[in-house]
């Protein structure tokens, strides 16, 4: 069985729930500063948030937050600062992303990245763009803003963009721009591309 069921997967968020509640935070609920949810008033708070998501006992990825809200109407988990850890199939740490504010959606499971995203993957290549969504479904990350791709010495940048999360396969949409430049950091070639540009490994 590839996935768990929605019951399994619901299981280990109230667990997670269950667990953060121990630390609950006393803030008062006037303190929601910027969320995400701006006009409502969040059912639950937690401090020093923790959750996973797993597939056939594998760690998917796992998202840690110093503040989590919940949303019940909207089944929706809102995190300030969270940083997300995905795992790739062997459960090997793949990627880690940072963030300013985080979405977790408790019926379709993604995972909204929205303000200074930054993914950096363990062989140290870095994504940075304004919004990512991690779409559960499809086991891969997505964006329609402007994204700045580094491998290496090389930078990648354009619009749109779909991948891996550990960014081995990454493929930028529209307006790709390609600046390569030589072991002393000097731009040894601009390349720009009106159709669609790739960016994996070569």
């Amino acid at each position: 069985m590839k996935r768990f069921g929605i019951s399994s997967r619901g299981a280990l968020i109230l667990l997670a729930l269950g667990l953060a509640a121990a630390a609950v935070s006393c803030q008062g609920r006037n303190d929601d500063k910027g969320s995400i949810a701006t006009a409502d008033v969040p059912d639950q708070e937690f401090s020093d948030f923790t959750t996973l998501e797993s597939d056939s006992a594998l760690v998917r990825w796992s998202l840690k937050a110093p503040v989590a809200r919940v949303y019940n109407a909207r089944k929706l988990l809102v995190t300030d600062d969270p940083r997300i850890e995905f795992f790739d199939e062997f459960g090997q740490l793949s990627s880690i992303l940072t963030s300013d504010k985080g979405e977790y959606n408790q019926v379709t499971h993604d995972l909204t990245a929205l303000g200074h995203v930054v993914v950096t993957s363990v062989e140290g290549y870095v994504l940075e763009t304004e919004t990512l969504v991690w779409v559960e479904k499809l086991g891969e990350i997505h964006s329609e803003d402007f994204v700045k791709f580094t491998r290496g010495s090389d930078i990648l940048t354009g619009y749109g963009l779909r991948g891996d999360p550990g960014l081995r396969d990454v493929e930028i949409k529209r307006d790709v721009k390609a600046y390569l430049r030589d072991e002393d950091g000097a731009l040894r070639e601009e390349i720009e591309k009106d159709a669609t540009g790739g960016a994996g490994n070569e």
